[in-house]
């Protein structure tokens, strides 16, 4: 990562929903400085406010930055907290947050991530995405339309197709999960839609578990777990789906794979 041109690669910047009450994010880029005092500005920064899908938003536009402006890698940074009064509030108000009452709910965190997303593997570790697909549920938490996990089957279906593979050939998933029945429901619907073969296992894993609900920063978190599993040579086989999804109906999906520098 030494050789890389840092300070001149696009910078994309993800964070929570417009929607969801928290932080003043208007204007948040005019503050993020270089090393020596200098602000970074121009057509190198995007401000993605898009939850847990942001990152896989990011990662699509990357790609076309890479490829048609040649720049040599892009700087994908997420960061979120739903420890915040304002945030808080709001999901205790929609009786999202896991209570002494309301045991149907997430445990808030907050997290932050880098990703460097290069066209050559830049390290031993680096990771291959194969293929990113999205799609928009439109059966959401503030709404009675009936749900049947449309938009989360369609981001996994144009994924897999985007990769040229097979659900069944997935080895383990990962998802931005928090607690909420529903999402567990729509992750079970997603991968019921797209096997079409069976397999004899196909672990879930979910970071919530240990660290809470990081909003955006939760899509950064996967691939660095993913990253990291196979590092450490403890994931269960060599093709992973990561799964994104926002209560406001943006649903993301990738296929990654470990990857050797070339």
């Amino acid at each position: 990562m030494t050789g890389l041109p840092w300070g001149q690669m696009p910078l994309l910047l993800c964070t929570r929903e417009n929607e969801m009450p928290g932080g003043r994010l208007k204007g948040i880029l005019a503050g993020i400085t270089l090393p020596d005092g200098r602000g970074l500005t121009g057509p190198k920064l995007l401000h993605i406010a898009g939850g847990s899908v942001a990152v896989f938003t990011a990662l699509s536009h990357a790609e076309k930055l890479l490829k048609s402006e040649g720049f040599p890698a892009c700087v994908i940074v997420a960061v979120d907290s739903l420890v915040d009064a304002r945030t808080l509030s709001w999901l205790d108000l929609h009786q999202r947050l896991k209570t002494s009452i309301v045991t149907d709910g997430l445990v808030p965190g907050e997290a932050a991530g880098i990703l460097v997303m290069t066209r050559d593997a830049a390290s031993l570790t680096a990771i291959s995405i194969l293929g990113i697909g999205f799609g928009v549920e439109r059966s959401t938490l503030f709404n009675e339309t009936p749900f049947r996990a449309d938009g989360l089957s369609a981001a996994l279906k144009a994924a897999l197709a985007d990769a040229g593979v097979p659900m069944h050939k997935v080895s383990f998933r990962l998802s931005d999960v928090a607690g909420e029945s529903y999402a567990f429901e729509e992750l079970v619907l997603a991968q019921m839609r797209n096997m079409r073969e069976v397999r004899p296992c196909q672990d879930v894993w979910h970071a919530a578990d240990c660290i809470g609900d990081s909003g955006a920063a939760a899509g950064i978190i996967q691939f660095a777990w993913a990253e990291q599993a196979y590092a450490r040579s403890y994931a269960p086989g060599k093709l992973a789906a990561l799964h994104a999804s926002s209560c406001f109906g943006a649903k993301a999906a990738a296929i990654v794979a470990p990857r050797r520098p070339s």
